[in-house]
């Protein structure tokens, strides 16, 4: 089963999240063309999304009636060098994304670049977190700045940054949310933290992992993570053997808390398509925070799908912050003009 959801970015242009179940699922002829045509009854001629490793959207669309590509560049044309704060000059009337001089106490663990823009410089700051960027300026421990000698060219090295970031294969870039005037132009998604005080004790159907459930577990592993068995296996391996990890199953779904000190982390939960719409989220939530509650006082969870957070918001959790993500590795549909 495969289904695709569209939330709006404006009148031309939606993200689209798609869910896929079996893994390696491929779409009939048939079903590829009601999909195209189903997409372009929606009024969107763009679609931006992340297509899976099987490139089921690209694969089902590419030829019927729409063009794929990667929805950002990695080339800008601009020449770059990597560098640390030290290397900024101080002589020049630098200024950072507010508008003041940077500051570059405590800046020490970012990675830098500067960038060439025709006879002056900018410079991207951004602190490496693995798969993830981020350029976060509204935290106690700064996390990354942007700095030039104007406010255009602030915007134009936040873009060269992003594209960089795409070239180093990360597949995500954190911005603080007053760096929007930025970024605007990519739609970054809203990532909230949420919170719940005092977790409660529900009732549930849901499983704790265990011998007889584990192949089932591995089979929603390797179609929530988009990776093979052997992948999955691995994966949960990992998990199962770290003791801040509790995993729970249900037929068609999992949950996953990861246990920090006196706190629950809600890490993952997932609902196959064939089994949305049944209550299944409210089954895992429940799990969720009956597990939670037997060693934690707050439970938390970070989230960037509008739907989910609805669901959130029923079992009382509120947000506290939020962020302003990039996903690097999203496709571009457009849609021809018709004739």
């Amino acid at each position: 089963m495969a289904s695709v959801e569209l939330m709006p970015l404006d009148n031309e242009v939606a993200r689209a999240f798609l869910h896929c179940s079996p893994r390696g699922l491929k779409l009939s002829d048939k079903l590829a063309w009601k999909l195209s045509e189903s997409l372009a009854e929606t009024g969107y001629s763009k679609i931006i999304a992340r297509d899976n490793r099987k490139s089921t959207l690209r694969n089902a669309l590419s030829g019927r009636g729409w063009k794929a590509d990667l929805a950002i560049a990695p080339h800008s044309g601009q020449k770059c060098h990597m560098v640390t704060t030290h290397d900024l000059p101080l002589d020049e009337e630098l200024i950072d994304e507010r508008g003041c001089a940077p500051e570059l106490a405590n800046t020490g663990h970012m990675v830098g670049l500067r960038v060439e823009l025709g006879t002056r410089d900018a410079w991207a700051f951004y602190t490496d977190d693995g798969e993830t960027a981020r350029v976060v300026t509204d935290s106690e421990r700064k996390l990354g700045m942007l700095v030039a000698t104007s406010k255009e060219d602030i915007g134009l090295v936040a873009d060269h940054l992003i594209r960089f970031l795409v070239i180093a294969k990360k597949k995500w870039a954190v911005f603080s949310p007053d760096l929007l005037e930025y970024i605007a132009h990519l739609y970054p998604a809203n990532a909230v933290r949420m919170e719940l005080e005092a977790p409660p004790q529900c009732e549930h159907s849901v499983e704790p992992l265990s011998k007889s459930n584990r192949g089932r577990v591995v089979a929603l592993f390797s179609e929530y993570y988009d990776e093979s068995r052997l992948s999955a296996m691995m994966r949960l391996r990992r998990y199962a053997r770290d003791e801040a990890f509790s995993i729970h199953v249900t037929d068609g779904g999992f949950v996953i808390l990861r246990h920090e000190g006196d706190e629950g982390l809600v890490f993952d939960i997932y609902v196959t398509p064939s089994k949305q719409e049944e209550g299944m989220g409210n089954e895992l939530m429940r799990c969720a925070l009956s597990t939670a509650s037997e060693r934690s006082s707050k439970v938390y969870l970070r989230t960037s799908y509008p739907r989910a957070r609805t669901l959130y918001e029923k079992f009382g959790f509120r947000q506290t912050s939020s962020r302003l993500v990039v996903r690097l590795d999203e496709v571009l549909l457009t849609r021809a003009p018709s004739r």
